[in-house]
């Protein structure tokens, strides 16, 4: 089981472990063609609660990555999670994240990314976060880009989504 820490932000988000009783909720918000499109094609589309249930079966056995529950005002609104990398890239995590759409245009994702961001930063020996955001999504971009990441590079025709080919834009911030 992983030991996720409650971080809390200036604004009613908190980051904190998604419980089983968040898992209805979940699975609503979870369950939107929007939030799939922009992620990767693990994610469940459409989303069930059999789905809710076994990523959280996930979590509670420790076989996910650092994940945390998005809450506004204590009500789930969606999920972040930061992807340690191995090797010689240990320095480094991939972040990623989705919100459900009665949440969009509050601040609540620029707030929860600046919370793991400086988190990642400070208490777990991290120089490097990146997140991949796929080409058209600027919602995305503006929330890392408003945390003080940067454009990196855009890798072109890197990733197939929804039949289509399209470029990735490899956003980071580093804290050195």
């Amino acid at each position: 089981m992983q030991t996720i820490i409650t971080l809390t932000g200036k604004h009613d988000v908190t980051l904190k472990a998604i419980t089983r009783s968040d898992l209805q909720d979940l699975a609503v918000l979870a369950n939107d063609p929007a939030v799939a499109a922009n992620l990767r094609d693990s994610f469940p589309s459409p989303y069930s609660l059999k789905d809710a249930e076994t990523f959280f079966a996930l979590l509670q056995n420790g076989q996910s990555e650092p994940t945390w529950g998005i809450y506004e005002k204590d009500k789930i609104a969606g999920v972040i999670t930061l992807s340690r990398q191995a090797d010689i890239y240990r320095h480094s995590a991939e972040i990623g994240y989705w919100l459900g759409a009665p949440y969009h245009g509050k601040g609540i994702m620029t707030e929860a990314v600046a919370l793991l961001t400086d988190y990642a930063f400070r208490e777990m020996n991290t120089y490097r976060i990146y997140a991949g955001i796929f080409a058209g999504n600027e919602a995305s971009k503006k929330v890392l880009l408003k945390n003080g990441y940067h454009l990196e590079a855009v890798k072109e025709k890197a990733i197939i989504k929804q039949g289509r080919l399209m470029d990735e834009h490899l956003i980071v911030k580093l804290n050195c």
